[in-house]
């Protein structure tokens, strides 16, 4: 009687052991499609990250063979009726992997003792805002046309291609002896040549110049 006994005990305990294994299988077996499942989608969005990658944007600045700043500061020292022409350009070099665009702001000229802020120039220096300020564009058209001596402004070009494509931007000044109106040409030829005289370690002429380079639009 004790042997069936312990046999039914053995019968039991092996069916039972029988069922937990196969259980145990079964959960390992779900465990591993899903493990592996989830593997297959982190594979995929891993590799679908390194094709969404951001592109490379380098941009050089150059005066001659010195690396500048995009703040490019012009001083003319002599300025008076017949000066020989100044030019003075600095180039922007585009090392990225897209196109880029190009401008210019005047922030500050100081011509002699007479100093004028643009309204960008005001708001970068942190200078107080009277509304009179003028734009950049009355600016640059107030440098090239008011006085006997004209101030130019140019940009060879306004897209900068991708891989190494360049623009250069240039300032000119030209006073000639005679501009076509002789009381400004002598006005300003004195003031100049006073103001040299009461400043002799300062610009007659300064501007403050910023370049902007921006990624093209696609």
């Amino acid at each position: 009687m004790q042997q069936k006994n312990n046999k039914k005990k053995k019968s039991l305990l092996f069916k039972i052991l029988k069922r937990v294994k196969i259980r145990h299988f079964i959960a390992l077996g779900l465990i591993l499609i899903a493990n592996t499942f989830a593997w297959f989608i982190y594979v995929d969005t891993v590799r679908n990250s390194i094709d969404v990658r951001v592109k490379s944007w380098k941009i050089d600045f150059t005066d001659g063979d010195t690396p500048v700043s995009q703040l490019i500061n012009i001083t003319v020292t002599d300025v008076m009726p017949g000066m020989p022409d100044y030019e003075h350009t600095v180039s922007a070099y585009n090392y990225s992997e897209v196109n880029a665009t190009v401008e210019y702001t005047i922030l500050e000229a100081r011509i002699m003792d007479e100093v004028i802020l643009t309204d960008v120039g005001a708001v970068e220096y942190g200078a107080n805002i009277t509304g009179e300020e003028l734009t950049n564009a009355e600016l640059i058209d107030r440098l090239e046309n008011y006085y006997p001596f004209s101030i130019t402004f140019g940009i060879s070009s306004d897209t900068i291609a991708a891989e190494n494509g360049h623009s250069d931007f240039t300032v000119q000044i030209e006073w000639p002896y005679e501009s076509g109106n002789d009381t400004w040409d002598t006005y300003w030829g004195n003031k100049a040549y006073d103001y040299k005289v009461s400043n002799p370690t300062s610009p007659s002429i300064f501007l403050n110049i910023k370049l902007t380079i921006k990624q093209a639009s696609v």
